[in-house]
């Protein structure tokens, strides 16, 4: 009995609780479930610095071709295994059109994925999957990682037994806290995804497990004597628990509190380790299921994006859809974990299994070999759609002038509503300007509007400048009230600068333009005003949505039109705060202009509903059009959320997006409930979306079908539509709505 007591294995079980719940948090942020989910990757790079040292620790003489040869094993050949066969199974779809399948697949099998997407542009916090492979950045740091590590680990184990245990202890240390400062520094950046994709920026977490792992090994877990009792170091273990699954649950990308919660969860990652190796424990019934999914968490992160981008492809009830996407991916991690694991037991299905994936895997690599890299044929497409850019802008001038003419009708009668006394006093106004590269192109115009007035812009300014300018401005007695604003299209800035520009302006009437580019710039602002009774935002990202010839091709700076509506909000923004008559009427003439928008019909649309535009115009004359090539959902909601709120919201809307944006059927839900007083028209082109018929206000015009009839409707990228499609596309809009 005792013998058989002994012969049982032990293991650390509070190892594998982290390892679940991390797996866990990762899988469902992938899914939409968790927003803060992403930040469970801290906690695998902290375990993967920690588990590499303690486990070379208890070798009594460390291999370079041992370790490489189990890396080799236990990562790399499970990501070729996944990668080929993903790229196999894709190939089976012919709705996909991956064009960077040879260039991307390349970077997963030589591990610069982390570089590739950050030179591609890709944003791992979209809400669309781009390709099966958007989350093997971090295969491709532990692979970097593992192949420097036996030389980091060698020189400073020798450094630490011959010289002092403290070194390499004290030396990780401040490799990961200067690895920290690197990171913050990073994400203070407009381009956030370098920070998190950077192997330079994300390796303090895995330092900071590094130097846990020699503190383990040479002297003891840091948990205090006192501390150890169980029933205490349960209570504290918990805890950390909960704070990290708290905000698992909360902190989503665009948070204030995105850097501090990646540096927070990888501080109490190792807390958690320090607390879990406390506990070493022998192996039960209810143990071995979750040492299983521990042991399965490699093989479940390896394969979930694969199944999440297939079943974007694949029509399956919206309710059964997560379920059934997590019960494959079980599977799926199970058989592969299985095959690369021996199994005495399974020796016959494991062969099977093995020959079958093994053949997938061949199939995937002649697929990959033999696939032509598309390099040339993107070219040449972006530069056939930069041309129809063109084109379609020229044809959107019609709609645009009358459109126009429209507003300014609207603007007119209330400009009339105006007294001349108080537009000679704006005018007299000494306004201060200060801003960059959008407000100096239209320096002339806010000149002519604003005669009194003193500039400071500057091309490619950021905001953190602000502040100096505005200091030697007082300092000097050349600053004057009000104070107009526009810094925040080059990024935001941290460290309170807007907070110390507010308080150095608290005697000053501000006004602060947000930016078109940047929501979360945006979204700072809206909370800045909150704090600050004197500043008033001038809402240029809403006032200016949908008018895209106030704009270049950047969709930032502006061309003699969008000067003009620039120095016109702007002006309307100060005559608003400086008067307060004429309420009644103005609100009287708003609300007529509200009930004749709503009797237009709505497009909201991006690529789709641009190359054949003229045509589209033609045959909805008295309709209104929202088009934006970058349309993302966000965009959508907000856009309507916004007529909703301005009490706008047309009686019928037509809702036209190809594949560049990927709308879940629970975020057109959401679109439906939000529009539940309007008419919806729903094309589906990239996917089906019958099941959303069972909604009394919505009408699918199904698009999708006509294109899997006829390849020909779509360029070479899958996703535009080339003149025959926009012939068709038009065709069928005509068919659904004209008489309607």
């Amino acid at each position: 009995m005792n013998k058989s007591k002994n012969n049982k294995k032990e293991y650390y079980k509070n190892l594998n609780i982290i390892r679940v719940i991390a797996c866990i948090a990762v899988l469902f942020y992938h899914l939409g479930i968790l927003k803060g989910g992403y930040l469970a990757v801290c906690t695998f790079f902290v375990l993967s610095g920690y588990l590499s040292c303690v486990t070379s620790f208890k070798k009594e003489k460390f291999s370079y071709k041992e370790y490489y040869i189990s890396r080799l094993k236990k990562i790399y050949i499970p990501l070729v295994m996944v990668t080929l066969i993903s790229v196999a199974i894709v190939s089976f779809f012919s709705s996909i059109n991956w064009l960077s399948l040879k260039i991307e697949t390349t970077s997963v099998l030589l591990g610069y994925n982390n570089f590739w997407q950050i030179n591609a542009n890709l944003d791992y916090f979209a809400r669309h999957v781009d390709s099966p492979f958007m989350h093997l950045w971090y295969i491709s740091i532990l692979l970097q990682f593992d192949l420097v590590f036996p030389f980091i680990y060698k020189g400073l184990k020798k450094i630490g037994d011959k010289v002092d245990k403290l070194a390499p202890c004290a030396f990780t240390f401040i490799l990961a806290v200067i690895g920290t400062a690197y990171f913050y520094k990073c994400t203070l950046g407009s381009n956030l995804m370098n920070a998190y994709y950077n192997t330079f920026a994300r390796v303090y977490s895995i330092l900071f497990g590094l130097c846990l792992g020699f503190i383990h090994s040479y002297y003891k877990p840091l948990v205090p004597e006192y501390i150890r009792k169980k029933p205490l170091r349960k209570i504290i273990f918990g805890a950390y628990l909960v704070i990290s699954i708290v905000l698992f649950c909360l902190i989503d990308s665009n948070s204030k509190l995105f850097t501090f919660s990646m540096i927070i969860i990888t501080l109490i990652s190792c807390r958690l380790i320090d607390y879990a190796v406390l506990d070493k424990k022998e192996l039960n019934i209810l143990d071995k299921i979750l040492k299983v999914m521990s042991d399965l968490s490699y093989e479940i992160y390896l394969v979930q994006y694969p199944v999440i981008f297939l079943f974007q492809y694949i029509n399956v009830n919206h309710y059964l859809k997560t379920p059934l996407i997590i019960i494959i991916i079980l599977i799926i991690s199970y058989v592969l974990h299985m095959v690369l694991n021996k199994r005495d037991n399974m020796k016959i299905v494991r062969r099977i299994v093995l020959v079958v994936i093994i053949g997938l895997s061949v199939f995937g690599g002649y697929k990959y070999i033999t696939t032509k890299s598309h390099e040339k044929e993107m070219k040449q497409l972006e530069a056939e759609l930069a041309e129809n850019e063109k084109i379609m802008l020229e044809k959107q001038k019609e709609y645009q002038i009358l459109e126009k003419k429209e507003e300014e009708d609207w603007a007119k009668q209330l400009e009339e509503l105006e007294n001349k006394s108080l537009d000679e006093l704006v005018k007299e106004l000494p306004v201060t300007f200060v801003g960059d590269s959008v407000m100096l192109g239209a320096m002339n115009n806010l000149k002519k509007a604003f005669p009194n007035s003193y500039f400071d812009s500057k091309e490619s300014r950021s905001t953190y400048v602000g502040y100096t300018i505005l200091e030697e401005l007082k300092n000097n007695k050349k600053l004057g009230n009000p104070v107009v604003i526009h810094l925040g299209t080059n990024g935001d800035c941290k460290n309170n600068c807007k907070e110390k520009i507010m308080d150095l302006l608290n005697d000053k009437t501000v006004f602060w333009i947000n930016t078109t580019n940047y929501t979360y710039v945006n979204d700072n602002l809206n909370e800045l005003a909150k704090k600050y009774d004197n500043l008033h935002i001038i809402d240029w990202y809403s006032l200016s949505k949908g008018h895209s010839d106030w704009f270049y091709g950047d969709g930032i700076h502006l061309p003699p039109t969008g000067r003009k509506e620039y120095t016109n909000i702007i002006y309307n923004a100060i005559v608003d705060v400086y008067k307060d008559t004429f309420k009644d009427k103005k609100e009287q003439l708003i609300k007529e202009h509200q009930e004749e928008l709503k009797k237009k019909m709505v497009f909201y649309g991006n690529d789709i509903l641009f190359y054949d535009f003229e045509t589209l115009q033609s045959n909805f004359k008295d309709s209104k059009f929202v088009i934006n090539k970058d349309f993302s959902y966000k965009d959508l909601k907000e856009s309507v959320e916004k007529s909703i709120k301005e009490n706008t919201l047309a009686n019928k809307i037509v809702l036209a997006f190809d594949n560049s944006i990927v709308i879940s059927i629970k975020e057109y839900q959401e679109l439906i409930e939000l529009c539940k007083n309007s008419k919806l028209y729903i094309v589906s082109s990239g996917k089906p979306l019958n099941s959303l018929e069972s909604y009394s206000n919505v009408t699918v015009i199904n698009f999708y079908t006509q294109i899997q009839k006829n390849k020909d409707y779509l360029m070479a990228d899958g996703i535009h539509l080339t003149e025959k499609g926009n012939t068709a596309l038009n065709k069928i809009l005509e068919s659904s709505l004209k008489d309607k």
